[in-house]
């Protein structure tokens, strides 16, 4: 992560602050992005979605600036091609760095892809910045941000990499505003289902504990009472009960 100036972290803070009145039940509302297209600045694309990873295109849930950005013929084009996206959902959902198209992709690179010419080009973009969040088996949930002309830095990198854990609390707050479905998930108190997230992402007890500010041993009786109240025995089927519901 580069150095970012205090600016940008005041910056990033006031953003983080101002979600924290956010009442309804959407993570990402179109207030949320609009600030957030100000702190890292785009010209073509800003948006949230979740998509079914078999399936190039298919979104179960979407917000974008502007309001239904890709034409229907551009998405009919970027079916077949979709392979040739670095960052498209199934290969990269995992992944918990902020990653730009520019990583994988010279200007020339990107120009000889027929991707390029019927998708890229037509929406305007040259250079892409996604960071992926916490998502159920078979699906992917990414904030994106799409800009033309030139490329994102490292700057605008590191910005969305400091707000990745917000992202992923505003998440969790939006799920815990959702009427409940009548799942082990209503059982859950919301530092627990905080907890099985960040355990869906793949961190540590000890990674839990640095970010909740708490020590593992609470992180441990934590996970300990997920499991009682679900009945289930390891954290995967824990995280296989709950979090498909976490976004439904």
């Amino acid at each position: 992560m580069s150095a970012l100036s205090e600016r940008d972290v005041r910056s990033a803070l006031d953003l983080v602050y101002e979600a924290g009145a956010l009442s309804g039940p959407d993570p990402f509302p179109r207030e949320f992005l609009e600030g957030l297209a100000r702190l890292i600045p785009v010209d073509a694309i800003v948006g949230y979605q979740e998509a079914v990873v078999d399936f190039p295109g298919r979104a179960v849930e979407m917000v974008a600036i502007p309001e239904d950005p890709i034409p229907r013929d551009v998405e009919d084009a970027a079916g077949p091609l979709c392979h040739q996206d670095p960052l498209r959902h199934g290969l990269r959902r995992r992944e918990r760095m902020a990653l730009k198209l520019s990583d994988f992709l010279s200007r020339r690179q990107m120009h000889s892809l027929a991707f390029y010419h019927e998708v890229w080009k037509p929406l305007g973009i040259d250079d892409s910045l996604r960071v992926w969040l916490p998502a159920p088996d078979g699906r992917a949930r990414q904030i994106y941000l799409e800009r033309g002309k030139r490329n994102f830095t490292e700057r605008d990198r590191s910005l969305l990499e400091l707000l990745r854990p917000a992202l992923i609390k505003m998440q969790i707050n939006a799920h815990e505003r959702r009427p409940q479905n009548p799942t082990g998930s209503s059982q859950l108190t919301k530092r627990e289902t905080e907890i099985l997230v960040w355990i869906a992402d793949g961190r540590t007890t000890k990674e839990i504990a640095a970010i909740l500010v708490v020590s593992p041993h609470t992180v441990r009786k934590h996970v300990e009472h997920i499991l009682d109240k679900l009945d289930v025995r390891t954290r995967s089927a824990a995280v296989a009960r709950v979090l498909p519901n976490t976004a439904a």
